[in-house]
């Protein structure tokens, strides 16, 4: 797979920044040749679903991958998941369909993938990748479900160096043009069976296996269902 610095591209770094996701679009309508928005801090940064992710300098790990090289993708979504195994492969923790990072059930990181404008009007996927590096607690509205690399093995990161080696870890990929490249691959970091999501629809589902194209396969009340990612979110 490309790496969003595989023709050249440039790193440009942030001390602060509301969004990398937002910088990101910005520089893309520029045509700044730019692939790797990366900040010590983020203030207003979100996830899938405007969730709130906030990265504190030192504790978090906050960058956006620009993909240029996949621009007017037909399947954008599995650059994202593609993003998702570079990680798992980086950091060694399992992959819960289709953005989050995980350990013993409790989240690391996730990833949100967006389609944003460059200056020739080509929709190009724009990743931004959010990981819990270095924090010992967490506040109570998410201590129950949250997590941090440190936390798990007990050592202090340099998000530089975990970002440089995400970025590395792509040539390692196979292409993401179908899901059947990236399925064997996934297979091993899956965290998804047996899981509970909640659909548009407000109904609860559990997870079976991840489909043919990526999507999720789960059941309602036994009966079987299939969901894309802006469908359904992790928990009852």
């Amino acid at each position: 797979m490309r790496s969003p610095t595989s023709a050249g591209e440039r790193w440009v770094e942030f001390d602060r920044v509301e969004s990398t996701q937002i910088i990101a679009a910005a520089l893309l309508l520029e045509d700044a040749t730019v692939g790797v928005v990366y900040a010590h801090e983020q203030v207003q940064g979100k996830g899938r679903f405007d969730r709130v992710w906030v990265s504190r300098e030192g504790d978090s790990l906050t960058f956006s991958l620009i993909f240029r090289a996949y621009a007017d993708h037909p399947k954008p979504y599995l650059v994202g998941m593609a993003a998702g195994l570079a990680v798992a492969r980086t950091i060694g923790c399992r992959l819960r369909w289709p953005n989050d990072l995980t350990f013993d059930g409790l989240k690391v990181g996730g990833i949100l993938t967006q389609l944003l404008p460059d200056a020739m009007g080509r929709k190009v996927p724009v990743v931004g990748i959010g990981l819990n590096l270095n924090q010992t607690g967490f506040p109570p509205e998410i201590a129950e479900i949250a997590t941090s690399l440190h936390l798990v093995t007990r050592e202090t990161y340099l998000p530089e160096q975990i970002a440089q080696r995400i970025v590395e870890a792509f040539s390692s990929l196979p292409e993401p043009d179908h899901w059947v490249n990236l399925a064997q691959a996934w297979a091993e970091y899956d965290a998804t069976p047996g899981k509970q999501y909640r659909l548009a629809s407000g109904e609860t589902s559990i997870a079976e296996r991840i489909g043919p194209d990526g999507e999720l396969i789960c059941t309602v009340n036994g009966m079987p269902r299939t969901v894309m990612a802006a469908e359904a979110i992790f928990g009852a």
